[in-house]
């Protein structure tokens, strides 16, 4: 709105107000600036457990490994943009394979997103203007004076006039951007949440020696989480190399835990993904995320320790898979309640399964196997309610020597028309060779409204 009236930054005040009389003028706080970019780098850690400051109004986000828990990159800027907008913010977006060079292609975009592919920056970065890079204004404005005006045109100079010209400083940028040099990241952390660090003595680079130091740390951890009585949802194992990069994991479980050896087990999985380099001088371990335990019914106490293991496997194999790469989602099947057997059954996810709502009980047994799909069957039988005497399956015909029902459902009328007056009769039959099956028609035999009379195999006890 400011720029459309016709103001522009670093416009003295006293002429800003001859163009625009009722101009509402308020002094900058810097300080409250700085806490609310601190804040919202703090929110962050949802999106990947490494968020730093790019003051005095950008964030970093190291998201290496997480983009398939959120579809992929584009689909990942896409929900951050949007949940950005949420908040009240408007962003400009960049993902590419160094963080210099993202900032540089974020805020040359206003209010736009890009994503860069591997080992394609510097084409990217090829004509973008030099004040992209963060280098002082006289500097820029040297460079502009002298006809380089883009980051190509810029990075096609030797170096060593460059460096004598502008400094080693304009070179470190230049390195930066275009992947040549990493940039270390001061990653922040939230003040309360449980963290506990640990600075090494010598650097560590093998597998047994960080999984050591995850041993030291995990105990402290639920320690502090027994005494909240919470449980870690998310768990964050950040370890800095001596060449002052980060690498990091990130686990997350079912539901909230503060049991020491299921953590120990998810953080141990992950140690394949960390790459030591040339040793790791510190590490941290940070719960970013959790939840309360909820008190549930007491349950029996199991004094066998193969009764005990057998209760935790489920809750460990569904954390073991929602943390293998590549996994997007775990589903649990769960009984719901629905006029035909074939919908009996939903996808809820882990953390939701305590809360999903069961089936009634039937009166009727049901078979072990249900097919996806029902299969038409011939059947011999006496209109409208006699029970079935056989039927032809793959042309091979299958006596039944007893058959109890019929037992009547009614199709959900409330959810489409094409179940209002849907009638199915079930029938449990046993033939002569032994074979218990599930078998129903398709209406009530008297009324066409009901359904076609056609018969239908449903499953097999």
């Amino acid at each position: 709105m400011a720029l459309a009236a016709g103001l522009r930054p670093g416009q003295p005040l006293a002429q800003a107000r001859s163009l625009v009389p009722d101009l509402l003028c308020v002094e900058q706080d810097t300080d409250a600036d700085d806490a609310a970019l601190h804040e919202l780098c703090c929110w962050l850690l949802w999106l990947s457990p490494l968020p730093a400051l790019d003051a005095p109004d950008g964030l970093y986000s190291d998201t290496t490994g997480c983009a398939h828990l959120y579809g992929g990159e584009e689909a990942m800027l896409s929900l951050v943009r949007t949940r950005l907008s949420e908040k009240g913010y408007a962003c400009s977006l960049a993902l590419s394979d160094s963080a210099a060079a993202s900032r540089a292609l974020a805020r040359s975009r206003l209010d736009g997103a890009c994503v860069i592919p591997p080992g394609q920056q510097k084409q990217a970065l090829d004509r973008l203007s030099c004040s992209a890079l963060p280098i002082a204004s006289n500097t820029a404005s040297r460079l502009n004076r002298l006809g380089l005006t883009t980051i190509g045109a810029l990075a096609a100079l030797p170096r060593a006039p460059l460096a004598k010209r502008f400094g080693a400083e304009l070179l470190t940028c230049l390195d930066e951007v275009l992947g040549r040099q990493a940039k270390p990241l001061s990653v922040v952390q939230v003040r309360d949440r449980i963290s506990l660090s640990r600075s090494l003595v010598e650097p560590i680079g093998t597998a047994e020696a960080i999984a050591t130091v995850i041993e030291a740390l995990v105990p402290g951890a639920c320690a502090l989480l027994s005494r909240r009585g919470e449980g870690a949802r998310q768990i964050d194992f950040l370890c800095v190399r001596v060449d002052s990069t980060v690498q990091a994991i990130r686990v997350g479980t079912s539901d909230p835990t503060s049991d020491k050896t299921r953590i120990l087990r998810l953080l141990k999985d992950q140690i394949s993904r960390i790459e030591p380099g040339f040793g790791i001088e510190a590490v941290t371990l940070t719960i970013s995320a959790s939840e309360p335990i909820e008190a549930g019914p007491a349950r029996p106490v199991l004094s066998d320790p193969e009764d005990r293991q057998v209760d935790t496997v489920p809750a460990t194999l569904i954390d073991r898979l929602i943390n293998r790469p590549g996994v997007a989602a775990v589903y649990q099947f769960a009984p719901r309640f629905s006029a035909w057997p074939e919908d009996g059954q939903s996808r809820v996810s882990p953390d939701n399964m305590a809360k999903s709502p069961f089936a009634s009980q039937m009166l009727w047994a049901r078979p072990n196997t249900l097919f996806d799909l029902p299969v038409r069957v011939q059947v011999t039988a006496l209109l409208p309610d006699g029970a079935p005497r056989q039927f032809v399956l793959k042309r091979q015909t299958h006596r039944i020597a007893a058959a109890d029902g019929p037992e009547r459902l009614l199709g959900e009328w409330w959810h489409t028309v094409e179940n209002y007056g849907a009638i199915r009769d079930y029938w449990q039959v046993e033939t002569t060779t032994g074979l218990r099956l599930w078998l129903f028609r398709k209406g009530d035999g008297r009324h066409d409204w009901s359904g076609s009379g056609e018969w239908f195999l449903q499953g097999v006890f």
